[in-house]
């Protein structure tokens, strides 16, 4: 197998972990603060993204930081997905 197709899989894995997580925090967890934990942790590694693609930790113009900036915003995007699907099965399964 290539490398693109591990890639792939361990963002898949990131997606699938975010979304079992966040669906049990949403039908178990009764304070709205607990159930956006993931959503917080999500943000801040958006937020270190930045900071790595910005230079704040290195310099240089493709550099290991930038690239570790790209990698990281991705997996937090597949996080970010799972997230966003399980909040939407709570909403449907919270109707019925």
């Amino acid at each position: 197998m290539d490398g693109f197709y591990y890639t792939i899989m361990i963002y898949g894995l990131i997606a699938v972990f975010s979304f079992a997580i966040q669906l049990l925090l949403c039908f178990n967890a009764e304070k709205i603060q607990v159930k956006r934990i993931p959503v917080y942790v999500i943000l801040f590694f958006f937020i270190l993204a930045a900071f790595f693609h910005i230079g704040a930790f290195g310099t240089g113009f493709l550099s290991a930081e930038q690239i570790a900036a790209f990698l990281i915003a991705i997996g937090a995007g597949a996080a970010l997905l799972g997230n966003v699907l399980a909040w939407v099965v709570y909403v449907i399964r919270k109707r019925k």
